[in-house]
């Protein structure tokens, strides 16, 4: 792994989608997968030809064999992955009903554990893009105090940092003034956000050209946000494009 590579850091988790189309209560049958927003990242890059790494968690069981298996299997750096040997791994179970409604339930496990201990703080200095996307990582300490703590050090040394907010609401309820905040932080030393509809009332915008405006005064370089209707991309000085449909997007690495 060289200097022009990409470390993701993160929760690495596993799915288990029923597909019973039925509540968790009524569902029986469970599809296992493999999860975790950066995790999903490092994996996309990795697919595309691109030289990625995963940083981050899991409990050293059958999950986190399963887990680590899966990125090797499409060539990611795992070796900063680490495995804990008293924490499981984290679960996450997900029903969407015939109604269209999702059932959810979250058993966290050894991703919330990530401290900067466990970072390899010299392989990670030597990269040149961090990317930053974990739904968890912002829940609770010692995981969110890491997560932001490395943004931090990432910044000062000049290396490129990425950011997606991931918010997900299953997650969040009750406390949504505390993502919002805890959010803003990561935000304002990212030279990357990316954001959905959802993610841009983050600014407190009516609309998301205030939106996309409001990020870039909290800190923020680049600004990518997209719906169904399409994409815009943003820097500070002006819009880089306007895509009517995302379907047009090239990804290149």
């Amino acid at each position: 792994m060289g200097s022009q590579s990409v470390i993701c850091i993160g929760e690495l988790l596993i799915d288990f989608f029923c597909t019973d189309d039925v509540d968790l209560t009524e569902g029986r049958n469970f599809l296992k997968s493999a999860g975790g927003a950066p995790a999903n990242v490092s994996a996309a890059i990795a697919k595309l030809g691109g030289d990625a790494a995963f940083s981050g968690k899991t409990g050293k069981d059958p999950f986190g064999y399963f887990l680590k298996q899966t990125l090797d299997a499409v060539h990611v750096d795992t070796s900063m992955l680490i495995m804990d040997e008293k924490a499981p791994t984290t679960l996450a179970f997900v029903s969407l009903k015939q109604n269209g409604e999702r059932d959810f339930v979250f058993n966290r496990g050894a991703d919330a554990l990530f401290t900067l201990e466990d970072i390899d703080l010299e392989k990670v200095n030597d990269a040149k893009i961090l990317h930053f996307g974990s739904a968890t990582a912002l829940l609770s300490d010692p995981f969110c105090t890491a997560y932001l703590r490395l943004m931090s050090i990432a910044k000062d040394n000049g290396q490129f940092v990425s950011f997606d907010p991931n918010y997900r609401e299953d997650l969040w309820k009750g406390i949504v003034s505390e993502f919002i905040s805890t959010a803003k932080k990561a935000i304002a030393v990212s030279d990357f956000v990316k954001v959905s509809d959802e993610e841009l009332e983050i600014s407190g915008a009516k609309d998301h050209k205030e939106g996309v405006a409001i990020l870039h005064e909290i800190g923020a370089g680049i600004v990518s946000f997209a719906n169904k209707a399409g994409a815009l991309v943003c820097t500070k000085i002006g819009a880089i494009d306007a895509l009517p449909s995302l379907k047009e997007v090239e990804v290149s690495l």
